[in-house]
């Protein structure tokens, strides 16, 4: 897990062969390992054509099942920041529980691992990537060029800002080839991510909720 401040995380180098390059005149820093995490990160944001929100504007568009989410997570982080690992009861979730992910947040390479992936989305994806890194094991990685840095960005803005994002990026799946949807037509229809913090300060585990449903 994270032992140190969030600040001096560095951001996670792409692997070579599991996706095409980063594109450097949107992310200089995402083959590098450098903070990424002040006027970097903000640099990458404003650079980025991604659709994505980070006010509570995406209340008014995301699906029911998300704004349940996000409703639960406000409510356990109780004032806070953010709430903790510890503070999500999945009994209390039960009907959310397929869509969820969890990531832990690492202070070495992979930086970003899947701890936890719901049955739906093992589903959608026809793999289990629990336990490996989330750079080429990502949903929607057969899509574009730029997918993976728009997820990985997704994931810094979480750590990086301890806040929320919302993914707008809808998409039909599945790949044409091996890639992340091969087991029919689905429709993904809003990512969300969320922080959570053992001790209040650093991020380390990113709750998601990936709502998808057959096309």
């Amino acid at each position: 897990m994270l032992q140190q401040n969030a600040e001096a995380m560095p951001l996670p180098r792409l692997s070579a062969g599991l996706e095409p390059g980063p594109n450097p005149a949107f992310y200089p820093g995402m083959t590098q390992e450098l903070p990424g995490m002040g006027q970097e990160l903000d640099d990458m944001i404003q650079r980025s054509r991604h659709p994505r929100l980070l006010t509570l504007d995406f209340l008014t568009v995301c699906s029911a099942r998300i704004r349940r989410a996000y409703t639960y997570w406000d409510a356990k982080r109780a004032g806070r920041a953010m709430p903790a690992r510890s503070d999500i009861n999945p009994s209390e979730i039960p009907d959310l529980l397929p869509y969820i992910v969890l990531t832990d947040v690492l202070n070495e390479p992979p930086y970003l691992r899947y701890r936890l992936v719901g049955t739906r989305q093992v589903q959608m994806r026809g793999i289990d990537p629990t336990g490996k890194p989330v750079a080429g094991n990502h949903i929607g990685r057969h899509l574009a060029v730029d997918t993976t840095n728009e997820v990985l960005l997704n994931y810094w803005i979480v750590i990086g800002k301890r806040s929320f994002v919302y993914d707008n990026n809808k998409f039909l799946g599945p790949a044409l080839d091996v890639g992340s949807l091969d087991i029919g037509q689905l429709h993904e229809r809003g990512t969300l991510l969320l922080p959570l913090s053992s001790d209040g300060t650093n991020v380390d585990m990113v709750f998601c909720i990936i709502d998808v449903d057959p096309a």
